[in-house]
């Protein structure tokens, strides 16, 4: 029995492990050209930069038990705690990193782009057309993206995808730069409830990240990005960048900047089930908007999916 997963982030990757682990045949496809869906890290001469989730936390026992082993491994390690009471874990050499050990082994393809599924006697049909057109076939399938992609690949499935209608995201303009200048007196992770510079961090003050020119993140609040979200790239940048200069304080060269636009960037509204599992159709969905907006609700999601297909009690 093959299982086609669609989304290589936290949940499907947690899903494949699973299944993988017990025997079962696992494709997993992904439109982009990295893993780990919003666990992003940018690489480039201009420096490393965790462009999406900026850390996470553990709170369930199965979660905690993934990360003590990616630590283990070399794909995470702690941000040391700033004003938080819980531990801040972080990919290793960038939040991408955190899902290397789910992905290990497992048949990944990547910049395949589907753009329909079909049910038919014996199982599904994929429709991918990228990167060359053509179908894949599968016994089951699991869609592990944001709830709106879902929901338009599920245009034949009305009933099921329904309840896909009640999940509300945010979007979130991420800007990405390093200065000139060490900015040695400002805080290391500054946090406000909306605007423009709504989080900032000092990526490089992240463990395993490269040392020399520092290299910031700063993403823009719910409304904010909002507002301002069909916006041209190129005024973006300009905005963002004034906002970190009036942040920063004091004169700042700035040697890079660029900025990345996401979509569905936070779980506003979550669907309040840990996933959905159509043992009938062999048709299952999980990710972030089935339990909250946390890396870990992501993971929980698919690992618990995953329990269901296999017929077990899941933790």
């Amino acid at each position: 029995m093959t299982t086609i997963i669609i989304g290589a982030g936290m949940a499907g990757l947690a899903c494949a492990r699973r299944l993988a682990d017990a025997g079962e045949a696992v494709i997993v496809l992904d439109k982009g050209r990295g893993l780990g869906g919003r666990l992003a890290t940018r690489r480039g001469d201009a420096g490393v930069f965790d462009h999406g989730a900026q850390y996470v936390t553990a709170r369930a026992p199965a979660f905690q038990t993934f990360l003590d082993q990616a630590r283990t491994s070399g794909a995470a390690g702690l941000w040391p705690r700033r004003d938080d009471d819980e531990a801040w874990w972080v990919g290793e050499p960038g939040m991408s990193g955190l899902v290397a050990p789910l992905a290990e082994g497992l048949d990944i393809r990547r910049s395949h782009r589907v753009s329909a599924l079909r049910k038919f006697e014996a199982g599904w049909l994929i429709d991918v057309d990228q990167p060359t057109s053509g179908q894949i076939s599968a016994d089951r399938v699991v869609l592990a993206i944001p709830a709106p992609q879902a929901r338009t690949l599920l245009a034949g499935h009305a009933d099921f995808a329904a309840p896909l209608d009640a999940v509300v995201y945010a979007p979130c303009w991420t800007l990405m730069l390093t200065v000139s200048e060490t900015l040695g007196v400002a805080p290391d992770v500054h946090r406000s409830s909306d605007g423009p510079c709504a989080w900032l961090a000092r990526n490089t003050s992240k463990p395993g990240r490269p040392s020399g020119q520092e290299a910031w993140v700063m993403q823009a609040g719910p409304r904010w990005s909002e507002i301002h979200l069909e916006e041209d790239a190129a005024a973006v940048t300009e905005r963002l960048c004034d906002a970190f200069r009036d942040w920063a304080g004091v004169p700042v060269t700035i040697l890079h900047a660029a900025v990345h636009r996401w979509r569905y960037a936070r779980v506003m509204e979550a669907l309040g089930e840990p996933f959905l599992w159509d043992k009938d159709q062999d048709l299952g969905l999980a990710g972030d908007w089935c339990l909250g907006p946390r890396v870990e609700a992501a993971f929980l999601s698919g690992h618990r999916l995953a329990g269901s297909m296999l017929g077990h009690q899941t933790p």
